[in-house]
C-alpha cells in the first residue's frame, strides 16, 4: 500500500475514533473522575496510555479482535446466503406484476446480511473481551458467603466478559468442584476471571503452617479431577491452569495476589492465545484398572484355590498385569487414532474444538478414570510461591 493511502486511511480512523469518543456516554461518564485536574494534562496522560497500548503487545491482540470480528460477519453473511440458496422457490401459478417495492424486499443486499450478523459492542473499554465467548457456561446468581478465614481452590484464568469486574463474585456454574460437593464461582477483575471453590476446610488434615493437606490416595483422587475440571473449562474457553492444589485463604488475598501479577496475568492470557503446538498427557492408576471387571475379567473359568495345585501367591498377578498393560496400550491407540484427526499443531481456529474433543474422550472412558492432561511450556503459570 502507498505511504499516501495509508496516511488518508490512518485519518479516516482518527476521524472515526473522535467521533465515536464524542457519542460514547459511558466513557464521558468515566472521564468525570478527572474534572479536578488540569484539562491539558488529563488529555496529555490518556494520549500517552493510548500510544503505549498501540505500541505494546497489545497491538497485535487488537489487530486480531478486528480480523475476528471482519471474520464473523463475513462467516454469517455466508451462512445466510447459503440457507436462502436452500430454501425452495414457490412456483407462481400465474404471471403478473411485481412492484418495485415487492423487489427490493424479496432480493437482499449484501449489507442487510452483515446487519443480521451478531452484534459486537465496541463501545466496551476491553479489547479482551473479543477474544472469548460471552458467558460460556450456565450459571446462577451467587449464594456462597465468603469469609475471611475460608480456603479457596484456583483452577485457573480466562478473559473477562468485560472489563467492570471489581473482584466480588457475582455467578456461580452449574459445575463441581474437585470435591464434587462445592460449585464453582467465577472471580473477575479487570479483564481477568478466575475459576474456584470455596473449600470445606474440615475435609482436610492441616499442615504446620495451618493449611489444607491430602494424603498420598487423596491426592491422585483429587488430581483426576482437577484435569477433567481443566478439559471442561478449556472446552470453551481460553485458559491459563493453575498448578494442582492452589489454594489460598481469604477473599481478599486473592483479590491482592490477582493485583500484585495483574500485567503477568494479561501476558499469560496472551501467550495462551498463541499457543498451536500442545501435548496431550494420558495417565491410567493402574490398581484401579486392576479391579475392574471389564479390564481383567477372564472369560475362561478359573480354578478355585481349593482346586488349585499350588497354594495363591501374595502379590501382584502376573497375568492381570499383563492384561492391564494390553488394555492401556488399546486405550493410547484409541485416543491417538482419534486425535490425529486434529492433527499435531492446532491452529486458533480448531483449538475449542480439539479441546472439546479431549473433554469428550475425557467422558468416554471415564469408567476407566484415565487422566488426560493438556500442557505448554507457555501454558505454565504460578501465580504465588
Amino acid at each position: 500500500m502507498k505511504e499516501n493511502t495509508k496516511r488518508r486511511l490512518s485519518e479516516l480512523i482518527l476521524e472515526e475514533l473522535s467521533e465515536k469518543i464524542r457519542s460514547e456516554e459511558g466513557l464521558r461518564q468515566k472521564l468525570e473522575a478527572f474534572t479536578d485536574l488540569p484539562v491539558e494534562k488529563v488529555a496529555e496522560a490518556m494520549i500517552k496510555q493510548f500510544e503505549y497500548l498501540l505500541s505494546s503487545d497489545l497491538r497485535e491482540l487488537i489487530i486480531h479482535m478486528i480480523e475476528q470480528d471482519v471474520q464473523a460477519e463475513e462467516d454469517s453473511a455466508a451462512a445466510e446466503l447459503e440457507r436462502q440458496d436452500e430454501e425452495p422457490v414457490e412456483e407462481v401459478p400465474q404471471p403478473r406484476a411485481v412492484s418495485t417495492e415487492e423487489k427490493s424486499s424479496r432480493a437482499k443486499p449484501a449489507d442487510e446480511f452483515l446487519k443480521e450478523a451478531p452484534e459486537i459492542d465496541y463501545s466496551a473499554e476491553s479489547i479482551m473481551e473479543h477474544f472469548r465467548p460471552k458467558e460460556p457456561f450456565p450459571s446462577e446468581p451467587m449464594d456462597i458467603p465468603l469469609g475471611p478465614d475460608d480456603w479457596y481452590y484456583l483452577y485457573g484464568f480466562s478473559y473477562a466478559p468485560d472489563s467492570t469486574g471489581k473482584g466480588i463474585p457475582t455467578r456461580k456454574l452449574a459445575l463441581k468442584g474437585i470435591d464434587g460437593t462445592a460449585s464453582i464461582f467465577m472471580i473477575d477483575y479487570g479483564d481477568v476471571r478466575f475459576y474456584a471453590h470455596k473449600m470445606n476446610a474440615g475435609d482436610y488434615a492441616l499442615d504446620k503452617r495451618g493449611r489444607p493437606t491430602l494424603n498420598a490416595q487423596g491426592t491422585i483422587d483429587l488430581k483426576y479431577n482437577h484435569e477433567k475440571t481443566l478439559n471442561v473449562l478449556r472446552s470453551e474457553d481460553v485458559l491459563v491452569p493453575l498448578p494442582f492444589w492452589t489454594i489460598l485463604q481469604g477473599h481478599q488475598n486473592i483479590i491482592t495476589a490477582i493485583e500484585d501479577r495483574y500485567v503477568d496475568l494479561l501476558r499469560a492470557l496472551i501467550d495462551v492465545h498463541d499457543i498451536v503446538e500442545w501435548d496431550v498427557d494420558v495417565l491410567t492408576f493402574d490398581d484401579f484398572l486392576l479391579h475392574l471387571p471389564a479390564v481383567v475379567e477372564d472369560p475362561k473359568p478359573r480354578m478355585t484355590h481349593r482346586e488349585s495345585k499350588h497354594p495363591p501367591v501374595k502379590g501382584r498377578d502376573i497375568k492381570l498385569t499383563e492384561k492391564v498393560i494390553f488394555r492401556e496400550k488399546n486405550f493410547a491407540q484409541e485416543i491417538h487414532n482419534e486425535l490425529l484427526l486434529h492433527a499435531y499443531t492446532i491452529t486458533k481456529d480448531k483449538r475449542r474444538t480439539f479441546c472439546q474433543t479431549i473433554a469428550h474422550l475425557q467422558d468416554q472412558f471415564s469408567s476407566f478414570r484415565l487422566m488426560f492432561r493438556m500442557t505448554n511450556p507457555s501454558n505454565r503459570f504460578i501465580l504465588f510461591s
